[in-house]
């Protein structure tokens, strides 16, 4: 990965404002497109008073995060033009970025990423704290090469 790659500028400072300058310039917009908004009944808060300290803590966990994320990578498949799919960009501390290819919970809020970096394969282990995802539309360039994004979790793997 270069340096101009990640948004480092020439006095090796990185801003928030360079890697977002140079995430925007990678995303391409879709004519007639808006992003779907996500149903109140679809997010996990607030917490009803009735949750046992257990199941606030659940509230918490890397499942629920990707759950969420599952969620929202299908509603921007349902919503996109047919020449265009989803797909989940993971950006980590520094700037570095995931191209999302599958994704599970390791622990109760650790969470294994699968994907690409300049089209090399990577396996990233990290808190949930500390990765943003960020889900974008893109082309399909070719009609066979669908690139759906995985999860994983204990009882069945799901392609979104």
């Amino acid at each position: 990965m270069t340096e101009e790659s990640i948004g480092i500028t020439s006095d090796k400072t990185r801003t928030l404002e360079d890697v977002m300058d140079n995430l925007s310039k990678q995303i391409a917009p879709v004519p007639g497109f808006k992003p779907p908004s996500v149903a109140d009944d679809a997010l996990y808060c607030p917490l009803p008073a009735s949750c046992s300290a257990e199941e606030q803590n659940e509230f918490r966990s890397a499942a629920v995060f990707l759950a969420s994320l599952a969620s929202e990578v299908k509603a921007w498949r349902q919503q996109l033009p047919p020449e265009y799919e989803p797909a989940v960009i993971a950006v980590l501390h520094g700037g570095v970025q995931i191209n999302v290819m599958k994704l599970a919970q390791v622990s109760f809020d650790g969470i294994r990423i699968e994907g690409l970096i300049q089209g090399s394969p990577v396996t990233m282990f990290a808190h949930q704290s500390t990765v943003q995802m960020m889900c974008f539309a893109t082309e399909v360039q070719e009609q066979e090469k669908r690139n759906p994004i995985g999860f994983i979790w204990p009882d069945h793997n799901e392609e979104v």
